[in-house]
């Protein structure tokens, strides 16, 4: 592990959401992903921060929005969605077959003071 920077301390919500959204992405790829890589970054830049959980597996096919997901039965996805969502925040996914997966969480600092 590296660190770059220091990040600014955040409340304890915010850091068990963003530590609960980083579970489930890593869970998702120990699962899911056959990948032989993964990289967890969280860096703070201004009142923004961002958690970027990156793959290199296997990736899957995304269509439609957060009722697709659910749909599909995607509900680790779903549920960090909603984490995300809780603190003001975006996820946004990255994927596509045989291209690894890219989970982006953005959210305001002091999302939950």
């Amino acid at each position: 592990m590296r660190v770059a920077q220091p990040l600014p301390e955040e409340a304890a919500e915010t850091q068990l959401l963003l530590f609960r959204i980083a579970q489930e992405a890593l869970h998702n790829v120990g699962r899911h992903s056959g990948a032989t890589r993964a990289c967890l970054s969280l860096r703070s830049s201004g009142n923004r921060v961002r958690m970027v959980v990156q793959d290199n597996g296997r990736g899957f096919r995304l269509t439609g929005g957060l009722s697709e997901l659910a749909n599909r039965g995607k509900l680790g996805l779903l549920g960090m969605h909603e984490r995300a969502r809780l603190l003001g925040g975006s996820l946004e996914v990255r994927t596509a077959p045989g291209k690894g997966t890219t989970i982006m969480v953005e959210l305001p600092r002091g999302a939950i003071s």
